[in-house]
């Protein structure tokens, strides 16, 4: 019993301070196992929304300047600012000077996809 949970904690440990890309998917279905295994609460699939959205955001981002990328970081840096950033750009159709037109629609997209597990209480 002692060394599975070794093996658990170094399998957590290496795929917590690991975010290279080849390991990245490995390691995104391995925390979504673990909240499986270990019942998903609504915080769990809060976090589990951000670390989506934070994703999908890194990804959209290789395709954007590095102003893009901070606009990003900046939404996606809490839950807060990701819904003032909904509402502002995506809701209420604000100008935003770094991210509009098709790179806006994709973002709007990303947050709308995670939008019900984010706004579960």
């Amino acid at each position: 019993m002692k060394a599975l949970i070794v093996i658990l904690l170094v399998i957590l440990l290496l795929a917590t301070f690991s975010d290279h890309p080849r390991i990245s998917p490995y390691k995104e279905q391995l925390i979504d196992q673990l909240h499986r295994l270990g019942g998903s609460s609504v915080r769990s699939g809060e976090a589990q929304a951000m670390r989506n959205i934070e994703r999908l955001f890194t990804e959209l981002g290789q395709e954007l300047g590095e102003g893009q990328r901070a606009q990003l970081q900046r939404a996606a840096s809490s839950k807060q600012e990701l819904l003032l950033f909904r509402q502002r750009y995506c809701i209420d159709g604000d100008f935003n000077p770094l991210l509009f037109g098709e790179p806006l629609r994709k973002v709007c997209s990303i947050i709308a996809s995670q939008y019900d597990i984010l706004m579960r209480n």
